[in-house]
């Protein structure tokens, strides 16, 4: 089943989402979407590049039993990872920088929803372990993490057995952010379960790039999962998300849980406008799985798509 759109972002001007600030003790969570421009994607090798000891890490609590450290990054830090001072003071630059040196408050929400349903339970970091309690194992199975940036919810699958592919536009982010996040939390598990734990690999570029891409290394329709989180705040981008999803999932039985605000006020996306992207396009079932309101910031949604149940006897 291969139906592609092909579709590319609109510009514009550096804006920010002014939703949580990731200098502080707790941070928020995951992060925005695809930029314009040409559309290309490459495989990169992010992992060793920083030193755990050079780094200050967090904790972020994404379940009562499960504790996931993270890079602590300044606005001033992030300029100087990416090379870009015009970052200070803006969470997106369309063609240059897409949010990923930010943890954004869907991730995490994403993150406890899988641990959750996953029924994970361990402590990762300082402190004794609180387990580990491993349900159901993701072993041999291949997972996308689409716009990964700090990449929380890719490491819950990561440490529950899967193989799993982080995507970020920028290949400054998954080499300063999301490779040393994963050294990090592996680092601290025992040897047992470090052992369980499946392989990630690295993607820097554009969401239409990354779906030429893996159809070009036939990896194309072989993901068991696509994860992606904050990633639905606007309209023009969400074509392009969707298309990449298309070309990635496997069917029949792939499917996709995406996190998200359920407007964004001023920008135009969310759940909702995404909603009737997929039923226009007519290949995945779209269902609400869990909402968020917590009172602090706009009411959230986590969507699960996945391929309708008529189509199994064809594979």
């Amino acid at each position: 089943m291969s139906m592609l759109h092909e579709a590319v972002a609109g510009d514009q001007d550096g804006f920010r989402f002014n939703f949580m600030s990731d200098e502080g003790v707790t941070p928020a969570s995951a992060q925005p979407a695809q930029p314009s421009g040409e559309a290309v994607a490459v495989e990169v090798n992010a992992g060793g590049r920083v030193s755990r000891g050079s780094i200050d890490l967090d904790e972020v609590s994404v379940h009562p039993e499960l504790t996931l450290l993270k890079r602590r990054l300044t606005s001033e830090d992030a300029a100087e990872l990416l090379g870009e001072s015009e970052i200070t003071g803006n969470d997106l630059i369309p063609g240059k920088y897409e949010g990923g040196f930010k943890l954004w408050e869907c991730a995490v929400d994403l993150a406890s929803f899988l641990s959750k349903e996953w029924q994970i339970g361990m402590r990762l970091g300082p402190g004794p372990m609180k387990g580990p309690s491993m349900g159901q194992t993701l072993s041999g199975k291949r997972v996308l993490e689409l716009g990964c940036g700090h990449g929380l919810p890719g490491i819950v699958a990561l440490i529950n057995g899967a193989e799993v592919h982080f995507q970020d536009f920028n290949s400054q982010v998954l080499e300063g952010v999301t490779a040393p996040n994963i050294e990090a939390n592996l680092a601290s598990l025992p040897g047992e379960v470090q052992q369980a734990c499946g392989s990630p690999r690295y993607f820097a570029g554009d969401w239409e790039g990354v779906g030429r891409l893996v159809t070009k290394q036939r990896t194309g329709a072989t993901y068991d999962l696509v994860l992606s989180s904050e990633t639905l705040y606007n309209l023009e981008s969400q074509e392009v998300l969707l298309s990449c999803l298309t070309q990635a999932l496997c069917p029949p039985h792939g499917e996709a849980y995406l996190a998200s605000k359920k407007f964004y006020f001023g920008v135009g996306g969310g759940t909702a406008a995404f909603r009737k992207l997929v039923r226009r396009q007519g290949i995945f079932e779209c269902k609400t799985v869990a909402n968020v309101d917590d009172g602090k910031s706009n009411k959230r949604e986590i969507l699960r798509l996945s391929f309708p149940q008529s189509i199994a006897g064809f594979f």
